[in-house]
């Protein structure tokens, strides 16, 4: 998804007065990141750490051919009428908004770079789904059309085992890693290349082979509502792929300083 930048009230009228309770006069289903940064902030100013996240994950929701996120980007100083509507104070503000335009969640000033993947992962997976009213169903309708309870019953148990073994690893240590292969033999150029991210850094951190168990491989992109490996969690929380690993690793302060792993154990 394309990038929206408003510099001027006047061009800010999607967020200012949103149809229908719709950001941009998007259709029901369309939510929405708003990122309000300054010229003098240097890490939500562009090439900054902030701007560098914001941008990946539009980047990474134009690849995947979605458009059920919009991204807009607004100079909160020179918009004060889109500042004060949305009560923001600090640079940078992130807004992750339902389609009807309720915040879902906020980011206000800061510097937990991680917190703006959890947040745009938790909007991602929130449900968008519209309420319909539907017609009885037929009397013509077989047993075999209708889902069986104890069916029910067993997928959600299975569902919720595997959701509670999901969590045990992704908490098994302060760093986690999933990826294919292991550390000393990375199967993909993706995870080797994470591998070396957190290794030049000298961290400790746990890993999970997701090559060799396919119910963690697929299970865990539904958990965190990230499509790729390898996925990097701290302290439980989902920090981001490798796109946004390098991207931190770039910035000033690097990986360690993006990702607040200063106080973390060194290897």
């Amino acid at each position: 998804m394309a990038i929206i930048d408003i510099a001027t009230d006047a061009s800010a009228s999607a967020l200012l007065s949103p149809p229908s309770g719709n950001v941009g006069g998007a259709a029901a289903t369309t939510k929405a990141v708003v990122f309000f940064w300054a010229e003098w902030h240097a890490p939500s100013s562009p090439k900054g750490v902030f701007d560098t996240v914001f941008c990946t994950l539009a980047s990474q929701q134009q690849g995947d051919g979605s458009d059920e996120v919009k991204f807009y980007r607004v100079l909160a100083e020179e918009c004060p009428e889109v500042s004060s509507k949305y009560n923001v104070n600090a640079v940078p503000t992130f807004l992750f908004l339902q389609p009807d335009g309720s915040i879902l969640d906020r980011i206000d000033g800061g510097e937990d770079v991680a917190r703006v993947t959890q947040s745009f992962a938790k909007l991602a997976s929130a449900s968008s789904a519209v309420v319909t009213t539907e017609s009885s169903p037929s009397a013509a309708t077989t047993s075999e059309q209708q889902s069986p309870l104890n069916n029910n019953a067993t997928d959600n148990a299975t569902n919720t085992a595997l959701t509670t073994r999901l969590q045990s690893l992704i908490t098994s240590s302060p760093i986690m890693l999933f990826l294919k292969g292991t550390p000393t033999s990375p199967k993909c150029g993706f995870s080797r290349q994470a591998v070396e991210l957190l290794t030049s850094c000298n961290l400790s951190f746990g890993y999970f082979n997701i090559l060799e168990d396919e119910d963690v491989r697929q299970g865990l992109k539904k958990y965190s509502d990230w499509p790729t490996y390898p996925q990097l969690y701290v302290r439980g929380e989902l920090a981001g792929g490798l796109d946004i690993m390098k991207e931190m690793a770039e910035d000033e302060g690097g990986l360690v300083s993006g990702l607040g792993l200063e106080k973390l154990p060194k290897q």
